[in-house]
């Protein structure tokens, strides 16, 4: 996972930055977090970073996240997220496509 890690006190102490080239943006929310679920969570819920887990997307070779800048677009008929582009048209995956799924305009 990209991120940063020290040690204080024996306790691992993290913050997370983004996985896009050449962005240097954190995500710490102003203090170190003891805990790593809380601080994804946080950064998912509070700061709309969009992290991605290796063992739900296995083409991934790590866990990886992006800042709200950054996000990956997500296919537009089943959600997926768009993390190999190779196939994609008119925001959608390339299953959606093959299944002839509609694009849902609003």
């Amino acid at each position: 996972m990209a991120r940063i890690e020290e040690t204080f006190d024996g306790r691992d102490w993290y913050m997370i930055e983004c996985d896009d080239p050449n962005c240097e943006q954190r995500f710490d929310d102003g203090e170190w977090y003891a805990d790593e679920d809380d601080l994804l969570n946080d950064a998912r819920m509070d700061a709309g970073w969009q992290i991605l887990y290796r063992d739900e997307h296995p083409e991934l070779e790590r866990d990886m996240q992006y800042c709200p800048a950054h996000r990956l677009p997500e296919c537009a008929t089943c959600t997926n997220i768009m993390a190999d582009p190779a196939g994609w048209k008119d925001g959608q995956c390339p299953e959606c496509i093959k299944e002839e799924i509609p694009i849902e305009r609003s």
